[in-house]
């Protein structure tokens, strides 16, 4: 069980401050009960914003998008920008799991699968990202050790990763929890600006090699049943 505007926030229709705002002004209902602030619910439950359901009772549905740049990683946009949800023609109501940048490329899942989509961003199991990122310079050998050390702290969190070194000004960077902007600001402890970012893969999925910017296609049923291993959903055999 989650807040009701973390879960409005996961499921991409409104930041958890405009959420919190729609339940004071008593736009939410869960399972046909006008929801108030410090309200829990689950991705099962029945919730309606304005009477429309956030999440449809349809059959589940899984893609895999290589993510444009200056697209919003949201189910809609009040300045009427393109969305990632633009991309895909389903009619149904889909969500990214997590977010991108507006200006990052990459792996991208989305689905209307709620409960799978809350464990895959959830800290607790620790998801691998893998992110290709093109800097403004190179980076020294201290800088390149510290980022690997243990030292590392975002947001006032131990922040552990990986980094590899792909060619003087670009690097492939693995982590388990990713926060806001987090490469970014990775690599601003350093003094360093990301150029370019793109994730070339979420929960070993990638696009790479397969999609080109803006493309997507279903995930297969093995890629399904395997990230439901991942996140708890079904047993590890």
């Amino acid at each position: 069980m989650e807040r009701i505007q973390k879960i409005l926030s996961q499921a991409g229709l409104a930041s958890r401050r405009k959420a919190e705002e729609m339940i004071k002004q008593k736009r939410i209902k869960v399972n046909g009960k006008v929801a108030t602030l410090g309200d829990k619910a689950s991705f099962n439950d029945d919730i309606l914003v304005d009477n429309k359901p956030v999440l449809g009772k349809n059959e589940n549905v899984y893609y895999l998008l290589n993510k444009p740049p200056k697209a919003i990683s949201s189910v809609s946009d009040p300045k009427g920008r393109r969305t990632v949800i633009d991309l895909i023609d389903d009619k149904r109501k889909l969500f990214p799991v997590g977010r991108l940048d507006w200006d990052t490329t990459g792996t991208l899942i989305i689905t209307n699968d709620g409960e799978l989509s809350n464990r895959l961003i959830h800290p607790k199991y620790e998801i691998i990202r893998v992110y290709r990122a093109r800097l403004n310079r190179k980076l020294t050998h201290e800088e390149f050790d510290f980022l690997n050390g243990e030292k590392v702290f975002i947001n006032k969190k131990n922040s552990r990763q990986i980094v590899t070194k792909v060619d003087s000004k670009t690097y492939v960077i693995s982590l388990m929890v990713g926060s806001y902007h987090h490469i970014k600001r990775l690599f601003e402890l350093v003094d360093s600006k990301v150029i370019k970012l793109t994730r070339i893969e979420f929960a070993g999925i990638s696009h790479v090699g397969e999609l080109s910017l803006g493309e997507y296609r279903k995930l297969t049923p093995k890629e399904i049943k395997w990230l439901k291993k991942l996140s708890g959903i079904t047993k590890k055999t």
